[in-house]
């Protein structure tokens, strides 16, 4: 029945699983202590619809906010430079995300089945989309994909129906 959280200044991590399936959680505050956050730290939380999230997190791990189902918005620090596996894997009502400069690989899943996601604009940073990474994002209709990249997975963007504009740079 935990609605929502407000974490201590002197919490530096947030570890593996540690909110996972905590369904009833709708907003967090993460203080500026915190650097990381585990693997599937807030996965299931299916009610989460707001987290903020301070310049000073340098990792997210795998899956970490894996099935938060009412999740609509996101902006990711400056800090980071992963997108990791799964992080967002069935994040269904996700609509918008803010990509910060300092991101160089999407991996694997990152974003598969986030089907509201309509349009992402990737940074000149990004060299590297993992396998699978928007698979199954039914309304994306539009990415353009930076100039520096120079690998995209395979299945990168499978069962994106709706994609009709996909630019491709030379590299």
């Amino acid at each position: 029945n935990l609605t929502s959280i407000i974490l201590p200044d002197s919490i530096t991590s947030i570890g593996w699983s540690t909110f996972s399936d905590c369904r009833s959680l709708h907003s967090i505050t993460i203080p500026h202590s915190v650097t990381s956050i585990g693997d599937h730290a807030f996965s299931k939380c299916e009610n989460l619809t707001s987290i903020t999230l301070s310049n000073t997190i340098t990792t997210i791990g795998d899956g970490a906010f894996w099935g938060c189902q009412n999740l609509t918005s996101i902006t990711l620090p400056n800090s980071l430079t992963t997108i990791s596996k799964h992080m967002f894997y069935q994040c269904s009502s996700l609509t918008t995300i803010t990509i910060p400069s300092s991101i160089t690989s999407i991996e694997e899943w990152a974003f598969a089945k986030c089907e509201s996601l309509t349009s992402i604009t990737l940074p000149n940073s990004v060299t590297t989309i993992g396998e699978w990474a928007f698979s199954g994002c039914l309304n994306l209709t539009a990415i353009i994909l930076p100039n520096t990249l120079i690998s995209i997975g395979k299945r990168a963007f499978h069962d994106c129906l709706n994609i009709t504009s996909l630019t491709i740079p030379s590299s």
